[in-house]
């Protein structure tokens, strides 16, 4: 099989920026995947299988990121993280939402 290499720009939609939750999701679905996975805030670029890299990229709202994938299944794993940075990450800002 030939492996593929996405790219896709995606905006933060989270009304708290890419906190621990949604980190911890982005590194969950990552590591379902066998391909290399890498996200971009401007010169800084983690490993989207590890926590602590996407931690360092300090991604406030409206920042938009640079993903990467890079193996046999990048284009399936990049449809889901694109459809989870789309959704904004609802399922857990409604969860952390106290302001009502």
């Amino acid at each position: 099989m030939q492996e593929s290499v996405c790219r896709q720009i995606v905006t933060v939609k989270m009304k708290q920026g890419l906190h621990l939750r949604p980190i911890s999701e982005i590194v969950r679905i990552a590591r379902d995947y066998t391909c290399d996975f890498k996200i971009s805030n401007g010169d800084q670029t983690g490993n989207a299988k590890e926590v602590y890299d996407l931690l360092e990229l300090r991604a406030l709202p409206e920042t938009q990121l640079v993903l990467e994938a890079n193996g046999d299944d990048a284009s399936k794993m990049m449809e889901e993280i694109v459809q989870f940075f789309d959704s904004g990450y609802k399922k857990f800002e409604e969860l952390t939402d106290l302001s009502e």
